[in-house]
């Protein structure tokens, strides 16, 4: 998630959401931190899930806090939405790139098939040396079949999110108090906007009737993630979070005597049932509504030649 800015002008003339083309893109993966690259045929609405490695050494908070306090390898997700005239492929995601910037909704350019074209804005996606993780699952067919009979639906709502900006949301919320000892996780659907997973959770559960279960995160267990996980440790807590006007750790606070406290419990749509806590890509990946893509192995990695405007 971290990276470079969002705010810039793409030079390609066709990045419009309904001129995309449900055309195959061969999508470099690796699962692992250390595994081959493997090319994966995504297919429209299969989603693709990243991580992103830390560099222990570096002290700024707003660099590497973004993807700290998510928990898990794997820290965000896009779904792919086809290809371009010219046969760039393209997805969608609500992303947020440091904690000075809100973030939003926004089409990005994945690159060509077996990553040789890419985009210079937007090489983060392919390239390994800034990508820990890279996968993709795709929709089981059952699922898939819903997906297509609510299509136009599902383009409508995020064609319009896109067009308004639809914001990103952190997944928590304080007071700013220096007394309030109370941080609430927030799990609230599209309301104020949303992570880069609930988005799209919520999306498929109202448009399609697509439930995610068992992706959620309570607070005890975000808890836990900040006070042992060797990653969350070093989450520094948001501005927008911390009462405090210097850099802190989530796990200072917690020592401190704060506290998360759970959102009131998601009801689904589905059949009535409930969860609480809030979207982690790393619980989306292993749901049973989602199954592998078959792969291609070459043996070797594709050289990557970055696309000149």
């Amino acid at each position: 998630m971290p990276g470079l800015s969002r705010h810039f002008m793409p030079f390609w003339d066709n990045t419009d959401l309904y001129n995309l083309l449900d055309r195959t893109y061969f999508f470099p993966a690796n699962r692992e931190t250390d595994d081959p690259t493997v090319y994966m045929p995504l297919r429209k609405w299969d989603i693709i899930f990243t991580g992103v490695p830390f560099d222990n050494e570096d002290t700024d908070p707003l660099s590497v806090n973004v993807s700290r306090i998510i928990p898990g390898p794997i820290n965000h997700i896009m779904v792919y939405m086809g290809k371009d005239s010219k046969g760039l492929a393209y997805a969608v995601e609500l992303n947020i790139y440091d904690l000075l910037d809100p973030g939003g909704l926004e089409i990005v350019c994945l690159g060509s098939d077996y990553g040789i074209l890419r985009d210079p804005l937007k090489a983060e996606v392919v390239d390994r040396t800034l990508m820990q993780t890279r996968w993709a699952m795709r929709f089981r067919e059952q699922e898939y079949q819903k997906i297509l009979d609510a299509e136009d639906v599902l383009l409508s709502r995020i064609d319009t999110d896109l067009l308004l900006g639809f914001p990103y949301q952190l997944e928590m919320e304080h007071s700013g108090s220096i007394l309030d000892r109370n941080v609430y996780l927030v799990d609230d659907g599209f309301e104020n906007g949303s992570s880069c997973s609930d988005y799209w959770t919520a999306l498929f559960e109202e448009y399609a009737g697509i439930c995610f279960k068992n992706v959620r995160l309570d607070a005890e267990a975000f808890e836990e993630y900040f006070n042992s996980d060797p990653e969350g440790m070093l989450a520094y807590a948001p501005p927008e979070l911390s009462p405090f006007s210097f850099p802190i750790t989530v796990r200072a606070l917690l020592g401190m005597g704060y506290s998360a406290i759970d959102d009131e419990p998601h009801v689904f749509s589905c059949d009535g049932s409930q969860e609480t806590g809030v979207v982690i890509p790393s619980l989306i990946i292993q749901s049973d509504l989602l199954e592998e893509i078959p792969y291609q192995d070459l043996g070797f990695s594709l050289p990557g030649f970055i696309l000149q405007p």
